[in-house]
């Protein structure tokens, strides 16, 4: 643990969860983007945040748990009931449980819990220390880092019919005219006080935003997601 990052008054521990039953993408969070495992990037970046106190890896499988500690990082098993997606809220459930068992381990009491998804390797460092800030400060409950969205959204309906859910097409503005208010959760972080998770999940009644660039906003699900990032990775 770096001893630096015990001066902050609030004890701030980041969580990544990197399960080893991946379906879109087999063995996912081990794959390489570039030189190094797409948990590893997460890793990296959890390293050199000045405002978490520590960070694990939580994971059921091995190889990824020995994958995480080659690269510097604490890593704690889960139960098998947090080892798929088939449980309402799994995730907030098992950073609640990892939460409380770091706690009992260590001594130490959680006042700030971050989630970081492997699976959002182009996430800038900046971007989670802003998300733990708006946290840390009291200013809000929870936070969630967004990308600006401009996409003209539908919804399927029966006989297979869409409607507009996100503005009128017959009222249609120039698109760099069209006053959009609109954000997409683009699954890189998450920043909640440990109160909040244990009463809603990870967000909160207030709940804050940092806006990254679209680009670093990839979510990787499939394998085209990951070739995408795998262009961005190596134009960066």
């Amino acid at each position: 643990m770096d001893k630096k990052k015990l001066t902050h008054k609030k004890f701030v521990l980041g969580i990544i969860p990197a399960r080893g039953g991946s379906k879109g993408i087999p063995r996912k969070n081990i794959r390489k983007l570039g030189s190094v495992p797409l948990v590893a990037h997460t890793i990296n970046q959890a390293k050199k945040s000045k405002l978490l106190s520590d960070f694990i890896v939580s994971s059921e499988d091995k190889e990824i748990r020995k994958v995480s500690e080659r690269y510097g990082a604490k890593t704690m098993d889960r139960p098998k009931k947090y080892s798929h997606d088939k449980i309402l809220q799994e995730v907030d459930l098992l950073l609640e449980w990892t939460v409380k068992k770091y706690e009992k381990i260590n001594n130490i009491n959680v006042d700030i819990v971050v989630l970081l998804y492997p699976t959002a390797p182009l996430r800038d460092v900046a971007s989670i220390d802003k998300c733990i800030d708006l946290v840390k400060l009291g200013k809000y409950d929870s936070a969630i880092s967004v990308y600006f969205d401009t996409r003209y959204l539908w919804k399927k309906i029966k006989n297979k019919t869409i409607l507009p859910t996100n503005y009128n097409p017959n009222q249609r503005m120039p698109r760099q005219k069209e006053n959009w208010n609109q954000y997409a959760e683009n699954k890189a972080i998450y920043v909640m006080t440990k109160k909040v998770l244990s009463k809603y999940g990870r967000i909160g009644k207030k709940c804050g935003y940092v806006e990254m660039e679209k680009w670093r906003s990839i979510d990787i699900d499939t394998f085209q997601d990951l070739k995408i990032a795998k262009a961005f990775f190596q134009k960066k």
